[in-house]
């Protein structure tokens, strides 16, 4: 088990990363769904993908 990012959205559309808590990923996010937030959790592969990813969707648009 790698460690795990955790992104918070609130209504407002303003996303945060949140400290994760490793034995209570899902409680955790639970609550932050339930006070009506999206939450997304990935692992240090998907984070390291996805900002790839982001970075060449911005390249391509300059």
């Amino acid at each position: 088990m790698g460690k795990k990012y955790m992104f918070v959205t609130d209504s407002n559309g303003k996303s945060h990363e949140v400290k994760v808590d490793p034995k209570n990923v899902s409680r955790q996010a639970a609550e932050h769904r339930s006070a009506g937030r999206e939450v997304t959790v990935m692992s240090e592969d998907e984070r390291i993908r996805y900002g790839q990813t982001a970075n060449q969707i911005r390249d391509s648009h300059r």
